[in-house]
């Protein structure tokens, strides 16, 4: 018997930011998180060995793709 254990997630998980930080566990070598807290909030938080003009050209590159089309979101409201 194994112990490998696989969580399934369903078709909407993403709606659920626990389930995204969860399935991002172990991924990455370095993070940037934005998000609003419970109280509707700015958070902002990375990892130490993220730098800040690290942060701000992953950024710049994120918002020209967004741009550019590149990131398909299906989220309700999405402009």
């Amino acid at each position: 018997m194994t112990d490998n254990v696989v969580k399934l997630y369903p078709h909407n998980a993403a709606s659920n930011p626990d389930a995204v930080l969860e399935q991002a566990v172990g991924v990455y070598s370095q993070i940037f998180l934005i998000g609003y807290d419970k109280n509707g909030n700015l958070d902002v938080r990375a990892s130490t060995n993220f730098k800040m003009r690290e942060i701000l050209f992953a950024l710049e590159v994120f918002k020209f793709k967004i741009l550019n089309g590149e990131y398909e979101m299906h989220l309700s409201g999405d402009a």
